[in-house]
């Protein structure tokens, strides 16, 4: 499989290439030895710049033109809000794992992407969002008409809410379970016992999940009444106690029960229309001269 040559992914190439310095070229070091043959920093660093030097760098001159047009509008972002973003898409997908068998650490490397160059590309796109987001309002009308237009599309497809209690072997997933029936609160039990740190301190509450046919969901959907638990069940993740809080039919929900939500999703789809507007606006603003071609970066 070739790799994906996203700007996202380029953006800790583009730092590197931009510090040769910290490389050491004048004392070329060992990056790693494979079979006796050692693979040297500027062997290394000549590969880097072949490989993905004109990716590299155009994302840096990106980088670098949306900084400048965010200071000049007097937008900032600090480390505190980029924690803030980068803990909550890490949430997201961790969160996901148990069905989709990709946490976060394994869909950064599928991106390509160290955390070092994930977190330039959250801030970056942090500058451009505050640059816009005033802008992105939706009124109350459109809000309305949106859900009169989509009542349809809107209907839920049955769900089941649950908590669930995740370790690394069946041997103590069982031993919980028999303490549990034996009359141990669940949610101290997931408090104590659960590996999954977005849920555990929640007393293992995950939220709801749809039928499906993948392990987490078939044990889920196999329970017959709230408060029942599951035989141990096995995920990518580990092994899994699931517990039936809520069954949730088929609905289609009232306006008023999912109007937020609407015009949260407005909102965003919105917002990233601005955002794209912005980048290209700032872009053609921008005055760059390349005084090295990308295809040349080589000497």
């Amino acid at each position: 499989m070739q790799p994906q040559r996203s700007i996202i992914g380029a953006i800790i190439v583009a730092c590197a290439l931009s510090a040769p310095v910290a490389w050491g070229q004048d004392a070329p070091r060992v990056m790693a030895t494979v079979n006796g043959q050692p693979i040297m920093s500027d062997y290394f660093q000549e590969e880097l710049l072949r490989r993905w030097g004109d990716v590299g760098l155009g994302a840096l001159v990106s980088q670098v033109a949306i900084e400048q047009a965010a200071a000049e509008a007097g937008v900032a972002v600090d480390a505190t809000e980029v924690d803030q973003r980068v803990e909550n898409f890490q949430r997201n997908v961790d969160l996901k794992a148990p069905m989709t068998g990709e946490p976060f650490s394994l869909w950064l490397a599928r991106q390509k992407m160290t955390m070092y160059a994930f977190r330039q590309w959250i801030r970056t796109e942090l500058l451009v969002e505050e640059m816009v987001a005033g802008e992105a309002t939706v009124s109350d009308a459109d809000v309305r008409t949106v859900y009169d237009a989509s009542r349809d599309r809107l209907r839920q497809p049955e769900r089941m809410r649950i908590s669930h209690i995740c370790v690394k072997t069946k041997e103590e997933a069982d031993r919980i379970r028999a303490e549990i029936v034996a009359g141990k609160a669940f949610e101290a039990a997931a408090r104590e016992y659960s590996v999954d740190p977005y849920t555990r301190d929640e007393g293992g509450e995950f939220g709801t999940v749809t039928r499906g046919e993948d392990p987490f969901q078939q044990a889920a959907f196999s329970l017959k009444s709230d408060a029942e638990m599951s035989e141990p069940v096995q995920t990518q993740m580990g092994w899994h106690i699931i517990r039936r809080d809520e069954y949730l039919p088929e609905a289609t929900p009232e306006f008023e029960e999912v109007k937020d939500e609407i015009r949260e999703r407005m909102e965003r789809q919105k917002l990233v229309a601005l955002m794209n507007r912005k980048r290209a606006e700032i872009m053609q603003k921008a005055r760059i001269e390349y005084d090295t071609s990308p295809t040349a970066l080589i000497p």
